[in-house]
């Protein structure tokens, strides 16, 4: 592995604030990771001699590093040192995705002191009544006020940084609301969108969520209108779902070349995704090896959507036993071979959960 070329992704707690209705967080208040027998300290979060290790083993060749993916990392206490910890291993890229309903005066200005890039913002909702239908126990009025409150705090540092991102997810009970998203972000000074579909999720019964049902021409139709819209708007598409070629699209040589361009200005498109796009041609999947997430008890995962044993645990094992573990090998094979392993045998994320950047060729058409 090449310097600074890995992917991590930190849980710090177990535990979230809020009960999203599509969410496994619908019906319990903490998660439990595998190995089951080996927990994280009595609030479910991440030690700090945990952080630290993986910091001295892993932050050196981790060109970015995330906090949160299945929880709420603004709920850990010592997030601050964790963000100072980042900080002296010079990594070139920190994001955190939270609700940002924790959010106090002396995080949001660790978060501007200590470099973090982007800070993603799930909101799935442009109003009120949408918002707190869906994140259940979020207040719409606190919500802006931590908004506000990251915004003083890069005001005061005299920042651009972080980035605000918002993260939408994609149903029924918004179903009306993606079409003013784009406005809605830009009102708040966000810079970037994140939107995708609500999956099937363990552990919740999500499916009267599900857009699977809808007229799919409609829903296409929702995407690409959505999508001119916050282009034209100055942001981008970190994440978007796969859109088909408009059936009246321009076919001639310019009307490509256009379409290409359109794709690069909006993010749905460029070098990186190029990159995992190879990676995907070439082994199946981009994310092992190149990807970690890890837990709070200590599991390595090869990435977010693994359901089965870890392929390395903190701080048993070092840098090179987590990066050449044997289960990150056999997924690896498994792949390559056409016999996939784990849960790379029913994984639905290429096909549900996430754009993936091959299929900015059924948007370009060539």
């Amino acid at each position: 592995m090449a310097p600074r070329s890995l992917d991590l992704q930190l849980d710090l707690t177990s535990r979230c604030n809020i009960r999203c209705v599509m969410c496994y967080f619908s019906t319990t208040d903490r998660l439990h990771f595998r190995p089951f027998d080996i927990e994280s300290d009595p609030r479910g979060n991440m030690s700090i001699a945990m952080f630290r290790h993986i910091a001295s083993e892993l932050f050196p060749v981790a060109r970015r590093v995330g906090l949160g993916c299945a929880a709420e990392p603004l709920l850990h206490p010592r997030l601050c040192d964790y963000l100072e910890i980042i900080r002296a291993h010079r990594v070139p890229d920190t994001w955190i995705q939270t609700n940002l309903l924790a959010l106090t005066p002396a995080t949001a200005e660790s978060i501007v002191t200590n470099g973090v890039r982007t800070v993603a913002v799930s909101i799935d909702g442009t109003t009120r009544e949408t918002y707190e239908k869906i994140r259940r126990g979020a207040s719409w009025n606190r919500l802006h006020e931590r908004l506000q409150l990251l915004r003083d705090a890069k005001a005061s540092a005299g920042s651009v940084l972080p980035r605000l991102r918002i993260t939408f997810a994609w149903m029924r009970s918004n179903l009306e609301e993606l079409a003013s998203l784009p406005g809605f972000a830009r009102g708040l000074g966000a810079s970037e969108l994140d939107v995708r579909f609500v999956a099937p999720t363990v552990g919740v019964d999500n499916s009267n969520e599900l857009l699977d049902s809808e007229d799919q021409s409609a829903i296409m139709a929702e995407l690409w209108s959505a999508a001119r819209a916050a282009i034209s708007l100055g942001l981008r598409l970190t994440a978007y779902p796969a859109m088909q070629k408009e059936t009246d699209a321009d076919d001639t040589v310019f009307g490509k070349v256009a379409r290409r361009m359109w794709l690069l200005k909006s993010g749905i498109d460029g070098p990186a995704r190029w990159r995992r796009s190879f990676l995907e041609w070439r082994t199946g999947c981009s994310f092992p090896g190149r990807r970690l997430v890890i837990r709070p008890n200590g599991a390595v995962e090869p990435c977010p959507f693994w359901d089965e044993e870890p392929v390395a645990l903190v701080p048993r094992d070092d840098q090179a036993e987590i990066l050449g573990s044997n289960g990150i090998a056999e997924i690896r094979s498994g792949l390559l071979e056409g016999c996939p392993v784990g849960s790379c045998r029913t994984c639905s994320e290429k096909k549900d959960a996430l754009f993936r950047p091959s299929r900015a060729q059924e948007v370009s058409g060539g």
